[in-house]
């Protein structure tokens, strides 16, 4: 009997993704594959300041991989915008999502949650009020979690984002800038996407 094919998973985003490549790349403990059974082909596309447009605008990259599975890192950039609203973002990612499926027929998108920010300890090149900013995110991810988790379709899916939100875990999962992720928060993340890749393969989600 012929061994399975591995499966083809795409992590596409933003600079979370770009940065969590090259952690991964300089920590040997850790793989490219997430360490998991089947050992998945797994590739991981980032564009730092990457807005939904720039993405839709990359979409070739997923068409030449062809995955079975896309996981989504995206909002931050558009967030940070005052002309654009938790709405406007929010049905932009939808039509990314429904792009993805219909029109590059790939069987499951996965889109993550996304993250606060936090005071900086440090000058940054892009200021923001955390709490401004903070309150925008918490309306997108609802609007996200509603339109994709009860679509009737059972192919997309808000992943919530586990360790980051207590006080504890901010100050040791985030960057100087607020933003971005620490060692420490990388991997936390990275250990995130691992386990929204096993429950998407497990059809548990």
């Amino acid at each position: 009997m012929a061994a399975p094919i591995p499966k083809r998973i795409l992590v596409f985003g933003h600079s979370f993704v770009s940065r969590l490549k090259d952690f991964i790349r300089y920590d040997s403990s850790l793989r490219y594959d997430l360490g998991l059974a089947g050992c998945p082909v797994i590739q991981y596309s980032g564009f730092p300041g990457a807005t939904v447009d720039r993405l839709h605008s990359k979409l070739h990259k997923i068409l030449d991989f062809n995955p079975d599975i896309v996981i989504l890192v995206i909002g931050t950039n558009d967030l940070y915008q005052p002309h654009q609203s938790p709405l406007s973002v929010a049905s932009a990612i939808r039509d990314l999502v429904d792009t993805i499926l219909y029109v590059d027929g790939i069987s499951q998108v996965i889109v993550l949650q996304t993250l606060h920010r936090h005071l900086p300890t440090c000058q940054t090149r892009y200021p923001v009020d955390p709490q401004w900013f903070n309150t925008r995110v918490d309306e997108m991810n609802r609007l996200l979690m509603q339109w994709l988790n009860s679509s009737p379709n059972g192919r997309t899916y808000l992943w919530r984002l586990k360790g980051f939100w207590s006080p504890d875990c901010i100050l040791s999962n985030f960057a100087e800038d607020g933003c971005h992720l620490s060692s420490r928060g990388l991997l936390r993340f990275f250990n995130n996407i691992r386990a929204a890749v096993v429950a998407a393969l497990n059809q548990s989600i």
